[in-house]
């Protein structure tokens, strides 16, 4: 059972209601952070904070805001996990979303950190993952991990034999 965090309004209800389903106690905070003194314990967060923006730094700067105010609870925990919800694949909010997962996923190696579409079967899917379980990636509604690449350099060739 884990201690569930889902910031935004209540508009996420199914997600709440599965979890609870699944035996783990959820609660709801605005994303300004204004409860998070409130909270004794957090394992899981539910980050909604860029899923809604428009544009690519208002989406980056309400992504990580939420993060920040919540790391000290998360790094508490044994097995912290967080879900952060996309917009679309295509537009500036995901990109957003996903680049912050990415470099969240580096920082806090421990913890398990990724994004996924805004649907509610993908949310609960990755906030009940194990800590051998992804991070730093992007999941769709089906469950699919869809690579992010955090590098402009071109891959490495394979190498070629000698003969």
């Amino acid at each position: 059972m884990a201690a569930v965090l889902i910031t935004g309004a209540d508009e996420d209800a199914e997600v709440a209601r599965r979890l609870v389903h699944a035996g783990h106690t959820v609660r709801f905070a605005p994303l300004d952070g204004a409860s998070a003194e409130s909270l004794d314990s957090l394992d899981v967060l539910v980050n909604t904070g860029g899923a809604g923006e428009e544009t690519f730094e208002a989406a980056v700067e309400s992504t990580a805001r939420v993060l920040q105010t919540y790391l000290p609870l998360l790094e508490r925990s044994a097995s912290a996990v967080v879900v952060n919800v996309s917009g679309p694949l295509d537009s500036p909010s995901a990109a957003a979303v996903n680049l912050v997962t990415v470099q969240y996923a580096k920082t806090f190696p421990r913890m398990r950190i990724n994004a996924v579409e805004q649907d509610a079967a993908a949310i609960v899917r990755m906030a009940q993952i194990g800590q051998d379980g992804p991070t730093g990636a992007y999941f769709d509604a089906t469950g699919t991990a869809l690579v992010i690449r955090t590098s402009t350099a071109a891959p490495p060739r394979p190498p070629t034999s000698r003969s």
